[in-house]
């Protein structure tokens, strides 16, 4: 396995600047856990994230960000994400002590007690939050509807959240105006330090479509009203980082 499978960067994003990203969801890798998980093992994450950070450093290269993603799985479900996530702090401090670790999750494993530990590691924990119902919640996500309650006070536990949520129509809608304001008394628990919001293309057929730009300007406004936290409307862009 090449550092190339697994490690992009650096480069210059919209969202991060300056970024080295390490995608722990890439699977069929030759060096995976088991027949069963193609996930890359933990050493060989580990190894070669060590190995590029302390090439990047000694070319005196800069980097402001170093991003955890997942591309196909989570990166909170690799079964070595605490080791990965504690390796990462001591790399980023030895080689690259002014980037901040930032993870990106759109399902976090909350029941870990392995992962709420390692949560606590990133400096900017994006994790996706958008629902403002139960019923919606279980729509979206297939989990049960007491999983959305439990998820809000994890969250609020977080010091360095930032909330990230898509809205969208079509047989699920949490753009609707309930919707919305249930969302926003949940934000209200999770003291988020920023939110991001984004939609797919409104005119997208088949699917989750996007909501127009008006509807997106409202959430914005309502949003300014209720929550302290900077609200950022993110675009195509952004999202590829």
């Amino acid at each position: 396995m090449n550092a190339a499978s697994i490690i992009s960067g650096p480069e210059k994003t919209n969202a991060w600047g300056q970024t080295f990203t390490l995608d722990l969801g890439t699977p069929d890798s030759t060096l995976a856990i088991s027949r069963d998980n193609r996930l890359p093992r933990t050493a060989v994450v580990v190894t070669l994230a060590a190995r590029e950070l302390m090439r990047l450093s000694k070319e005196g290269e800069k980097l402001e960000h170093i991003v955890v993603v997942g591309s196909e799985v989570d990166p909170t479900l690799h079964p070595g994400f605490r080791e990965i996530s504690e390796n990462l702090r001591a790399l980023r401090q030895k080689w690259f002590p002014r980037a901040k670790l930032v993870l990106i999750s759109n399902a976090p494993s909350i029941d870990s007690a392995e992962v709420r530990i390692a949560l606590g590691i990133y400096d900017k924990p994006v994790i996706r939050f958008e629902h403002g119902t139960t019923k919606t919640f279980s729509k979206m996500t297939g989990r049960k509807s007491t999983e959305l309650g439990e998820m809000t006070r994890f969250l609020s536990t977080l010091e360095r959240l930032i909330v990230r949520a898509c809205f969208v129509r079509g047989d699920v809608d949490n753009s609707t105006e309930s919707e919305v304001r249930g969302w926003i008394r949940r934000l209200g628990d999770l003291t988020p330090k920023e939110v991001q919001i984004f939609s797919p293309d409104a005119k997208k057929r088949g699917g989750p479509r996007g909501i127009t730009k008006t509807r997106m300007n409202e959430i914005v406004e309502q949003l300014s009203e209720k929550v302290s936290a900077p609200v950022t409307v993110l675009d195509s862009a952004d999202l590829d980082d």
